[in-house]
């Protein structure tokens, strides 16, 4: 039986995805997991396996395309095996909406009823469309009324709302250009900014935006935080990128992770998720790690990170991050945790906005030296660091959120520990 190949979802709150191109052609031969076909979603570019051995039959949605997410974009099985398209039905009416009516005269008797169903639309009050129109046009947060429809009597079909995404709304002479279909979005930084200039949000920015708004207004937010003595895992990084090539090397991000993945693990109840009135304990422990692009931020994952040594950490931590730099991920697996690091942008302290569904994020400063008063009261230069950990106080409580960032902060300042 033919197998689908579905377009993935490639985050949370992720809607849609647009075909990139496909690495096969109809006919061809694959292999299960074996590269298919390459998406993009809102953040990222994702690489699409085959599910099973056998021969594209059908590509559902060509390069370029916009589909639903968890919809059909193509086919594999048997050759010679017939498939029942998804959604066909529908297919079938978007085709005969698309068809012209002509008669002998010649005049395209389609596009006047075209043209009297606009001009009587407005009377009327109504906007007709498809329900699955409406449904895109709802999830896009697209006013449906402003999209030109080419069905009969000027009807909006799903296909027609598709082609308004992929053009995009026109854009008033005092902002930017909307960037066009597979264009690079523009990055809003300063030198790009012009003042007194209105410019729409690129596609990250509108996640990041969607998101953060959602996460301040449903998660009720509590802080802690934390001093580091980040002296003895500067030494121990020292001696251990002493031994090591360049790819290889440990950052002091990496023992953080590290720590983060070690404190996760003695304190399951961090890790895990609200699903209505359950809290749900999740079995791997996958840290999401922030990354700044110029045009927004990305959280590619480490998966079962607790199974990962110190130097393995390093080196899938490089490959996500240049993966990431490159508008790609390699994973659509969902984080448990997340770790935003500003220490390389000279800030002292910061907190972090929690990433829905998870619980908790920690917020990682600069190193600085500081004089300290030690235990046998003399004054001492030490390099110290601050987290601060925000948390969902309905899944945590102040207690077992002050335990586990410092819990954290002892492996930090007994790198030894995390040498294992």
């Amino acid at each position: 039986m033919a197998e689908k190949i579905i377009m993935p979802q490639g985050g949370q709150d992720i809607t849609e995805g647009r075909v990139l191109r496909w690495h096969k052609a109809e006919g061809d031969a694959v292999q299960k997991d074996e590269v298919i076909c390459e998406v993009e979603t809102e953040k990222a570019v994702f690489e699409v396996k085959s599910p099973i051995d056998g021969v594209l039959l059908k590509i559902a949605v060509a390069a370029g395309k916009v589909a639903r997410v968890f919809s059909a974009i193509g086919y594999v099985g048997t050759a010679g095996e017939s498939i029942e398209l998804e959604d066909e039905a529908d297919d079938a009416e978007d085709q005969k909406e698309a068809t012209p009516d002509k008669k002998d005269t010649g005049i395209d008797v389609s596009a006047l009823k075209k043209k009297v169903a606009a001009q009587s639309q407005g009377k009327k009050g109504r906007v007709k469309a498809s329900g699955r129109a409406r449904k895109l046009a709802d999830q896009q947060g697209i006013d449906i009324s402003i999209v030109e429809g080419t069905g009969p009597k000027g009807r909006i079909t799903e296909k027609d709302v598709q082609a308004y995404i992929e053009k995009g709304p026109a854009v008033s002479k005092v902002t930017a250009a909307a960037p066009q279909a597979g264009a690079a979005t523009p990055a809003p930084t300063g030198a790009a900014a012009v003042r007194g200039q209105t410019v729409p949000m690129t596609r990250i920015r509108k996640v990041i935006a969607r998101r953060l708004q959602q996460s301040k207004q449903t998660i009720p937010h509590f802080y802690v935080t934390v001093t580091v003595d980040m002296t003895d895992a500067i030494k121990q990084r020292e001696a251990l990128n002493s031994r090591v090539d360049n790819d290889s090397k440990v950052s002091l991000n990496d023992m953080v992770v590290k720590a983060a993945a070690i404190a996760l693990g003695d304190f399951p109840q961090v890790n895990c998720k609200i699903d209505g009135d359950n809290l749900v304990y999740l079995a791997d422990i996958n840290i999401g790690v922030a990354v700044g692009l110029d045009d927004g931020l990305v959280v590619p994952v480490l998966c079962e990170v607790d199974n990962l040594s110190l130097k393995g950490i390093a080196q899938k931590t490089k490959e996500l991050v240049n993966l990431a730099r490159a508008g790609k991920q390699d994973s659509l697996t969902p984080g448990t945790f997340t770790i935003s690091n500003m220490g390389m942008l000279d800030i002292d302290n910061f907190v972090a906005i929690i990433n829905p569904p998870e619980t908790a994020i920690l917020a990682v400063g600069s190193v600085r030296k500081k004089i300290i008063v030690a235990d046998d009261h003399s004054f001492q230069v030490r390099d110290t660091m601050s987290m601060t950990l925000s948390a969902d106080h309905r899944a945590l409580d102040g207690i077992l959120g002050s335990q586990f960032v410092n819990r954290i902060k002892y492996g930090l300042e007994n790198p030894k520990t995390l040498l294992g």
